[in-house]
């Protein structure tokens, strides 16, 4: 998972989407040249090219949080994106989520809005069907036991085959679209959505989705281990390739105890709410 968090100095929280950034410069360094693009960021962070070098080299899931970073942080995103949000993002924590609340994706989504930008009339409208689909197979999670019985008869028996036809359904459609980036971009939303229903484990979604939602993130066991096992057995693990998801920090580890004490229902319906929510980040990206 390319994201870092860290604390400002005032209590405020925010994801550094480290993956963000590194494709926006390799993007500047492709049009004005590395070394140009490395000496235009330090000016503007106020910084040394070695510390943009730093950034830049590899993710940055562990070592020291530093206020200062996020300044920083900021400069590069004004100064590669024009947005000091671009690589940013501020955690909030989750008091809004009802436990299982239906709600209506076509509203959730805001189709009117930026989505499908550039898409023929028929492919929007086959996106916002892909969408609906997904969105409805997303929230089936929590009521299924996390795809485990059939949400019509509650049954053990037939699940398996039950869930896959859906996808399978909502795969057909996303085949449908006329543009070939329009089709690639909803197959590969459809592919997502199916590889995370077929997952035996938490979080079981793509890096991608991760990016998207960090949150994600707090529902990996790594964090209960981390809370019962020593830090050189956790360091262990992770060397042998063991998580998914890097060792939390303590900060991170007391972020995920915040958002969980906010709760105010259960916890596979939070879940639900925070795949649906990424689903309507990653169709927002859409071009």
């Amino acid at each position: 998972m390319d994201v870092k968090l860290y604390e400002d100095g005032e209590g405020r929280a925010y994801w550094f989407i480290w993956r963000r950034f590194r494709d926006s410069a390799d993007r500047a360094a492709k049009r004005e040249g590395l070394d140009e693009m490395k000496v235009r960021l330090a000016e503007a962070a106020g910084v040394s090219e070695y510390t943009v070098e730093n950034h830049l080299r590899r993710r940055t899931t562990r070592g020291a949080n530093f206020p200062d970073d996020i300044a920083i942080i900021r400069a590069y995103g004004k100064a590669l994106e024009g947005d000091e949000k671009a690589f940013l993002e501020l955690v909030v924590l989750r008091t809004d989520v009802p436990a299982a609340e239906p709600a209506d994706p076509q509203e959730i989504m805001g189709l009117s809005g930026p989505c499908f930008d550039g898409w023929t009339e028929e492919d929007r409208s086959i996106g916002e069907m892909v969408f609906e689909g997904l969105w409805q197979l997303l929230g089936l999670y929590a009521d299924t036991d996390g795809y485990n019985c059939r949400p019509d008869t509650g049954e053990l028996e037939g699940a398996e085959e039950y869930f896959s036809d859906m996808v399978k359904s909502i795969y057909r459609k996303a085949e449908e679209t006329g543009d070939g980036g329009s089709r690639i971009f909803l197959m590969s939303a459809v592919r997502d959505v199916g590889d995370f229903v077929k997952s035996c484990e938490l979080p079981g979604v793509s890096d991608r989705w991760l990016r998207f939602n960090p949150r994600l993130s707090y529902f990996d066991p790594v964090f209960e281990l981390a809370d019962d096992l020593p830090a050189e057995m956790m360091a262990e693990l992770d060397a042998a390739g063991h998580f998914r998801v890097p060792v939390p920090t303590p900060w991170e580890r007391r972020m995920r105890g915040l958002y969980f004490s906010a709760m105010d229902g259960d916890e596979a319906a939070y879940f639900t709410r925070e795949l649906q929510e990424t689903l309507v980040r990653v169709f927002r990206a859409a071009r």
